[in-house]
């Protein structure tokens, strides 16, 4: 036996959110009608009784054709000939014409008390009844169902198809051909069997009109079958087959089962004019090209995410120096959205870049609680290191204690930090109190531990302003070199497609590209009072020559506007601002696990340290 479970491919660009309403009226109609179902069903049962047993009696009275809605002429007849049978049998003597009246009027009352009983059944009110059509019977049949096995079975189908044809022809059309299809389903139902009184009911149709709609616009898709057979031993497993085997195979069982079946007891014919009906929409759909011409471009534009567009200026300023410039762009964006981080992390870099992180640390503070509101606490945390490291802030106490409660869980040492840094700030007043109870609960001091000199605590700041000895031009001046390695303290930039625009000691750019650079050298250094990164470009050497350097301190450049992603945290854009000069130069990175994610930046006490012990590889 094979049982559908599911697709190949389940992804959907939004919820559909029709589907699930299609999915849970129908659940909430069967509760509703099934708690009426067993009264009604009772006393429709007892009077039916009532009618049959007086019938038995009396065989030779006339049955009316109201008493046996759902018998064909060929069973009614038989009906009769068997009760003439009975009454031959019986030996009753043969009533008078006025008894006969009499009985028969009783009969007649009786199958009138049946129909009127079984007029209140739900299924009869919310059913379609073929010799009675109501226009609102159309559509309140396609959401009631005779039982828990006709409801799943429904909705099964139901799952594996509605969803995906939803996303892809949008909400309202999808709606509008659900119902359509049910529709046309009931109307090929009723040319069938156009005198029946017994009530259609159930979504088969209406999916079956998915299902054709399906096999036009996903023919390709896989739907996954969990299969169990009796052979010897029980087996079971699953299989993929595609739509296009399926769902042909499936009509032509409806087709085949329809041919032999005469009543309407199981609406096959139904389910052959939804799925016909369904499948020739979904043709025109796609001869016409209604989907790539209206209904995409539309979804398209619902999902797809939208930013201010001097946001865009803003980062291009960024890009050029042109700080003031940006932060009018920027502010342009918070008018319009206050809530946008982007714009408040872009006024935060710039003014980092004009050497006043201060006054840029209350636009960080609103990023980094705009992270803790969506939930990035891990974005968040760097960004609060970045601040602790550039502007000497801790942020509001609240934002310490709902970001230390957000990574508890995932970075318990960060959690630690955020909380002594709380139980130490006079200024917390109950939540410097309550940290230091979390503190004690999680088994730790309040007083944070020496540092150990290789400690990498810079790695969650790496664009940080350090308070290094600086040359006139604005860069950190360089140790003494050892003989034989000339090297050049730099700032960048820009990051070109050649190469990098770098800046010289003495303020002059020019292009650095590519192919010069032979390695690519990082360290971590502890210098006091705060330490940075070092990211060394070896040059390849010419002939004769000392081994050229040029060297970028990570305090004298922002990696993420250098790559244009403020989305990114400091240590992630240095680590991708390393693998594009990296791969751009096809030269190899020391240490190799440096642009890993959780790799390890080794960590000196200082640049001479660095000099004397990793550089010096390179000579």
């Amino acid at each position: 036996m094979f049982i559908p479970i599911g697709l190949d491919q389940t992804s959907v660009r939004r919820l559909p959110w029709v589907s699930i309403a299609i999915i849970a009226a129908n659940l909430a109609v069967f509760l509703v009608v099934n708690a009426s179902v067993k009264g009604v069903a009772e006393d429709t049962a007892r009077r039916s009784r009532e009618l049959m047993q007086y019938w038995s009696q009396h065989p030779y009275l006339a049955l009316p054709k109201a008493a046996t809605p759902g018998l064909s002429d060929a069973d009614r007849e038989h009906l009769r000939l068997v009760a003439e049978a009975m009454g031959r049998a019986s030996g009753r003597g043969e009533p008078t014409a006025s008894e006969r009246a009499e009985e028969q009027e009783h009969l007649e009352g009786l199958v009138a008390n049946y129909r009127e009983t079984l007029g209140h059944h739900p299924f009869m009110s919310w059913g379609l009844i073929p010799a009675d059509p109501r226009p609102l019977a159309f559509i309140t049949c396609l959401f009631v169902h005779a039982s828990w096995l006709h409801l799943i079975g429904n909705m099964l189908f139901f799952y594996l198809t509605g969803p995906f044809l939803e996303d892809a022809w949008g909400r309202p059309l999808f709606a509008a051909f659900y119902l359509a299809s049910g529709v046309v389903a009931s109307l090929v139902h009723i040319a069938a069997f156009p005198h029946s009184n017994a009530p259609l009911v159930g979504a088969s149709g209406a999916i079956a009109g998915l299902m054709g709609a399906f096999l036009v616009r996903f023919a390709r898709r896989k739907v996954r079958f969990f299969y169990f057979y009796f052979m010897v031993i029980f087996r079971t497993g699953t299989v993929d087959l595609p739509a296009w085997l399926v769902l042909p195979l499936w009509f032509l069982e409806q087709l085949v089962f329809a041919g032999l079946s005469h009543e309407s007891g199981v609406a096959y014919r139904a389910h052959i004019g939804g799925f016909a009906f369904g499948f020739l929409a979904a043709f025109a759909i796609k001869a016409l090209r209604l989907e790539e011409r209206f209904i995409a471009p539309r979804i398209e534009q619902e999902i797809s995410v939208t930013q201010h567009p001097a946001l865009d200026e803003g980062m291009d300023l960024m890009l050029r120096g042109d700080t003031a410039a940006a932060r009018a762009a920027f502010a342009k964006v918070l008018a319009a959205e206050p809530h946008n981080a982007d714009a408040h992390l872009g006024v935060w870099q710039s003014r980092c870049a004009d050497g006043a992180p201060e006054e840029g640390a209350p636009h960080l503070v609103r990023v980094i609680e705009e992270e803790v509101r969506r939930g990035d606490a891990a974005l968040a945390l760097d960004h609060w290191h970045e601040l602790v490291a550039t502007a000497h802030r801790s942020g509001p106490p609240a934002l310490r204690w709902r970001l230390a409660a957000a990574v508890e869980a995932t970075d318990r040492d960060a959690a630690v930090e955020l909380l002594r840094s709380l139980a130490s700030d006079s200024a917390a007043d109950v939540l410097a109190e309550k940290a230091a109870r979390r503190l004690e609960a999680l088994g730790v001091s309040a007083q944070p531990p020496a540092p150990a000199v290789d400690t990498p605590a810079f790695e969650a700041e790496v664009a940080a302003t350090a308070a290094a000895p600086r040359s006139e031009a604005g860069v950190a001046a360089a140790p003494p070199a050892p003989a034989g390695r000339e090297v050049e303290i730099c700032g960048i930039e820009g990051l070109e497609s050649e190469g990098l625009l770098l800046r010289g000691a003495r303020g002059a750019s020019e292009l650095l590209p590519f192919d010069e650079v032979e390695a690519v050298s990082v360290a971590g250094i502890a210098a006091s009072p705060r330490p940075f990164l070092v990211l060394d470009l070896i040059l390849r050497r010419a002939a004769g020559q000392p081994r050229r350097v040029q060297r970028l301190l990570s305090h004298s450049f922002d990696p993420r506007a250098v790559l244009g992603r403020p989305d990114l945290s400091g240590l992630d854009a240095f680590r991708l601002l390393v693998k594009t000069i990296a791969d751009g130069a096809g030269a190899p990175v020391w240490p190799t696990g440096v642009l890993e994610p959780s790799g390890r930046i080794p960590t000196l006490a200082g640049l001479e340290a660095y000099e004397r012990d990793a550089l010096a590889r390179f000579d």
